[in-house]
């Protein structure tokens, strides 16, 4: 009997091993936890995903998309929850929307969830852009996975730009919400601004850090430890994991700093494009949402800090990833 395997196969048994081996020490953090480790994810209802920028005008900053929630429990590898959020008028149409005509309209899909994050009494917060022939339209949901405890709720972000975008989301300090703001649709240059979850402000400050202005920054992540991290992409296209430091200001700027840690890779080679999300679960495993094969549709990977390495652990189709933290 030839007991010999093909590389490529050896290669397979060795990915799902390994995937093994992470999902069964999750498993075992739990038992000794006593408690479940469930990762949530949200995307776009099929009729809000199938919207064209040619189809809407500013109109839809005054509503936000529907959404289904997705729960999976990584102990059992089990989607436990499947809730459709449905669309909201916004509470704030009253406030003004910054709008610019754009030059050219395409059938491209307008709508795109662009951050996901939770608040410290359970609930969630996502963020939302309408591409229109009106401009960009950035707004924000706010809502419970239990819908027995508080109200779905839409609002429309204030003071920000036109055709500025909010490329990703997260909750910090007393749940202030920090927001990576991309200055010309999506696309470099970027910078870091702080968002009030009741009324949908958005602010810059003087004291966080500056983004170099020709990297795209994205996936905003906090350890249990503090630490503040997301990815960049360098003109190379290579993305890197970097550190976002709002403490230890510089003594020259007053500013934070910006960090790089290490190179994101997979199956051995450097990540060739950027990731959809990143998340810590509460013992401080980060996780990653990505696409890296260009499959079209996204999966879950556990990340390596200290080398960047991501571990392939199974599909999830789902756009944006976060823990809840109660």
């Amino acid at each position: 009997m030839n007991l010999r395997l093909k590389r490529r196969r050896f290669g397979q048994l060795a990915i799902a091993s390994a995937a093994t081996t992470v999902l069964s020490n999750l498993a075992a953090k739990k038992t000794v936890a006593q408690t479940q480790l469930v990762i949530y994810g949200v995307r776009l209802t099929p009729a809000s995903s199938s919207i064209t920028e040619d189809l809407v005008d500013e109109k839809a900053a005054n509503k936000t998309p529907g959404m289904i929630l997705q729960s999976l429990d990584l102990t059992t590898g089990q989607e436990s929850l499947s809730t459709e959020i449905a669309e909201q008028a916004v509470q704030n149409q009253q406030d003004a929307t910054e709008t610019a005509s754009k030059a050219f309209i395409i059938k491209k899909q307008s709508e795109r969830i662009t951050g996901f994050t939770a608040l410290s009494d359970g609930t969630f917060v996502v963020a939302a852009l309408a591409s229109t022939r009106k401009g960009d339209l950035n707004r924000f949901i706010v809502f419970s996975p239990d819908s027995k405890k508080s109200a779905t709720k839409g609002l429309k972000a204030k003071k920000i730009k036109k055709n500025n975008t909010i490329e990703s989301l997260l909750a910090i300090q007393q749940d202030q919400l920090l927001g990576i703001v991309s200055l010309t649709q999506g696309q470099p240059p970027f910078e870091l601004g702080l968002i009030d979850s009741k009324s949908g402000q958005v602010d810059s400050r003087s004291d966080l850090p500056n983004l170099p202005p020709f990297n795209r920054y994205s996936n905003l992540a906090q350890s249990s430890d503090g630490n503040i991290y997301g990815t960049s992409i360098d003109p190379g296209g290579n993305p890197i994991l970097v550190q976002f430091d709002l403490t230890n200001k510089s003594p020259i700027t007053g500013r934070g700093r910006v960090i790089n840690l290490v190179e994101l890779r997979f199956n051995g080679r450097p990540l060739s494009n950027d990731l959809a999300c990143l998340a810590f679960s509460p013992s401080n495993q980060l996780f990653a949402l990505a696409d890296p094969n260009l499959e079209g549709s996204n999966s879950l990977f556990s990340v390596d800090l200290q080398t960047g390495q991501m571990q392939f652990l199974r599909k999830f189709a789902v756009d944006k990833i976060a823990f809840s933290k109660v």
